[in-house]
């Protein structure tokens, strides 16, 4: 079966989860695969997945925040357990990011993808990268706006099977317009 949130492309990046770093002052990277969810008349998220990084930028009336999860020189850049942060950007009054690492044997990392499967199926916008090498590599992510709160979440999960981890993110930026509808 298809699905058209995987994008398939050979070769991934071997590394463990305490290398990669996160941040939120570079440009929108190249990416093999990448999804857009319109949330409101002036608000766009777009969801950018490659073999070892993921992005999610968020354009409001012409401002941009990019959230980048990638493997970085520098080692200040790492992943944040909890954070907590106001006005990360005009148009929003905070972020909170947060991250999980979980170890796996064989058999549960196949169990977790199936569930990952699962989520992506059911997400408004859902977005994954697999080596098709090596199929239990998988770099994903998915998003929804909630019109309520008038908050974007996202989670994205990062499949080691090298050392059988999965590195998992979650961030919800709230904005402080209103968003007046959502179209998928």
């Amino acid at each position: 079966m298809e699905h058209l949130w995987l994008t398939r492309t050979p070769g991934h990046v071997v590394r463990r989860p305490e290398e990669f770093g996160y941040r939120t002052d570079l440009p929108a990277l190249e990416a093999p695969a990448s999804r857009s969810l319109r949330v409101d008349e002036n608000t766009e998220v777009e969801l950018r997945v490659g073999p070892g990084h993921h992005q999610c930028v968020v354009g409001h009336h012409g401002d941009t925040w990019i959230e980048t999860v990638d493997v970085f020189e520098d080692a200040a850049a790492g992943l944040p357990v909890l954070r907590n942060e106001a006005h990360p950007t005009p148009f929003a009054s905070q972020v909170e990011t947060g991250c999980t690492v979980t170890e796996h044997s064989p058999r549960g990392l196949r169990k977790e993808l199936r569930r990952l499967w699962e989520t992506l199926e059911a997400a408004p916008l859902a977005l994954a990268v697999q080596d098709p090498q090596e199929p239990t590599a998988v770099t994903a992510a998915t998003c929804h706006a909630d019109l309520v709160s008038r908050a974007l979440m996202w989670w994205t999960w990062r499949v080691l099977p090298e050392s059988g981890h999965i590195l998992r993110t979650r961030a919800e930026l709230r904005l402080t317009t209103s968003t007046a509808r959502a179209a998928a």
